[in-house]
């Protein structure tokens, strides 16, 4: 349980860093729990990723009481389904209005991932790595899915990131990675490295070195749409 929570934790402060980075007007949260009971904030943010899904006329601005944020979790629930086709299995608005972290936590992760996906054209996680190992080329074994343990070493994400600008990696720096203490060193680099191409990322170097899947899908996402940008650049 102490485990789950710690995740918890994680995952809440990354969902809520990302909620902040979209740039909706009038919304900065600093609770993900607290501030999604009401409805409204989920609404703006499948706004955001695509606008017209919600139904504005069923969702009350100024909810007084849980009955009224009900109604707007259940647009919020009902606009994942039927304007994202995403899997809401056993949540239900009411989940959300008391503040279920659970239910919070998998909704948002479904529109976090929903967003990154399309940021690369609606491509797929398979789409996703083929990319990435494309990107690699021989440089480094490829990896099978966003979960491969060969990423731990951030070898790999480092390739990544020399595939798209060769100038941004320093291969002095980059460890062995023979011992823990190296693969945090090559994590801390690479995640430096990466935000100097510009990439919004929320990782700490344990998400590498566990290789967390959700942020190797933020980050993969986020370095594939930047190589889509310098290209456009260059032409």
């Amino acid at each position: 349980m102490v485990d789950d929570d710690i995740e918890g934790s994680k995952e809440e402060r990354v969902f809520r860093f990302w909620i902040n980075s979209l740039g909706i007007e009038d919304v900065y949260i600093n609770n993900l729990y607290d501030e999604c009971n009401d409805g409204i904030l989920l609404c703006k943010v499948i706004d955001k990723i695509k606008p017209g899904v919600v139904d504005w006329k069923k969702v009350d601005m100024k909810p007084k009481n849980d009955f009224s944020k009900n109604i707007n979790n259940n647009t919020t629930v009902d606009s994942c389904k039927k304007g994202f086709g995403l899997k809401m299995i056993g949540i239900g608005g009411v989940d959300i209005t008391k503040g279920d972290k659970k239910a919070i936590l998998a909704t948002v992760w479904q529109l976090v991932r929903l967003h990154y996906l399309k940021l690369i054209g609606d491509k797929s996680e398979d789409d996703l790595v083929k990319w990435a190992n494309e990107i690699v080329g021989s440089n480094h074994a490829p990896i099978t899915n966003l979960r491969d343990k060969s990423m731990a070493d951030s070898k790999f994400l480092t390739y990544v990131c020399s595939g798209i600008e060769p100038r941004a990696v320093n291969w002095d720096i980059v460890t062995s990675a023979e011992t823990d203490e190296d693969k945090t060193l090559n994590a801390k680099y690479v995640i430096s490295v990466a935000r100097k191409l510009g990439a919004v990322i929320f990782c700490v170097w344990e998400d590498i070195v566990n290789v967390n899947p959700k942020q190797m899908l933020i980050f993969m996402a986020t370095m594939a749409d930047i190589h889509r940008q310098s290209k456009e650049t260059k032409e």
